[in-house]
């Protein structure tokens, strides 16, 4: 890092249009983040572009269209694991979220982020710190909490309640609402209210998604 001056960024995305508007973003903190260098495309071409410039500070987008942004990530990571690697995605997902943290990165900020919260973020991040989204971090301590707790059921560690965990393990069986309910001891409606809650919980509109998500997590075995 340097040891004076605005903080030094390199700004890297598969969209050239999201990179200059990031650069207009940032424009008005000149004196605080000045931004050095762009990468806009395949994520190997910005680690070309990073070895080769004096930076502080890789803003990195995940690259949602290539799904590598967090390879590009590890693969700068590896080469120096102490430089400073910011996220900054539109992706709110939780294991999206974790393989960043895994591969090394010093922060992992969402769009919906606010400028002047977005350069106190980087000034922090180039001092030291290691930052995550609030409401993701509350999240990940939430499921952390949950995961940890030991409880003894299959679907504790996705936020379901130990009921809710049987109607998902019932749904992926095949059964419907009906058989649910009967294999359960409860009304229709009890049974609905808790498929709401597991829709609600596994971020899904509709049965199938739940039923995937339920195979996925070896809740369908």
């Amino acid at each position: 890092m340097s040891g004076r001056g605005p903080i030094r960024v390199l700004l890297a995305n598969d969209v050239e249009l999201v990179v200059k508007g990031l650069e207009a973003l940032l424009a008005p903190y000149a004196d605080r983040v000045t931004v050095v260098g762009t990468a806009i495309g395949d994520p190997d071409i910005s680690i070309d572009a990073l070895t080769a410039s004096q930076t502080d500070v890789l803003l990195l987008d995940s690259f949602s269209r290539s799904g590598a942004g967090i390879d590009a990530a590890s693969k700068v990571l590896a080469e120096d694991p102490a430089f400073k690697v910011v996220v900054f995605t539109e992706n709110d997902d939780l294991n999206h979220l974790f393989t960043a943290l895994r591969a090394g990165v010093s922060g992992y900020l969402l769009k919906t982020i606010a400028a002047e919260d977005l350069v106190d973020a980087i000034e922090r991040i180039a001092a030291g710190a290691r930052i995550v989204d609030p409401q993701l971090g509350t999240e990940a301590a939430i499921l952390a909490a949950r995961t940890t707790a030991r409880l003894d059921w299959q679907g504790a560690h996705l936020g379901l309640s130990r009921r809710e965990a049987e109607v998902l393990r019932l749904l992926a069986a095949g059964n419907g609402i009906d058989a649910c309910a009967a294999a359960l001891g409860v009304g229709r409606e009890t049974i609905r209210t808790h498929v709401r809650q597991i829709y609600r919980k596994l971020g899904v509109r509709d049965r199938a998604s739940a039923v995937a998500v339920a195979w996925r997590e070896g809740l369908g075995s």
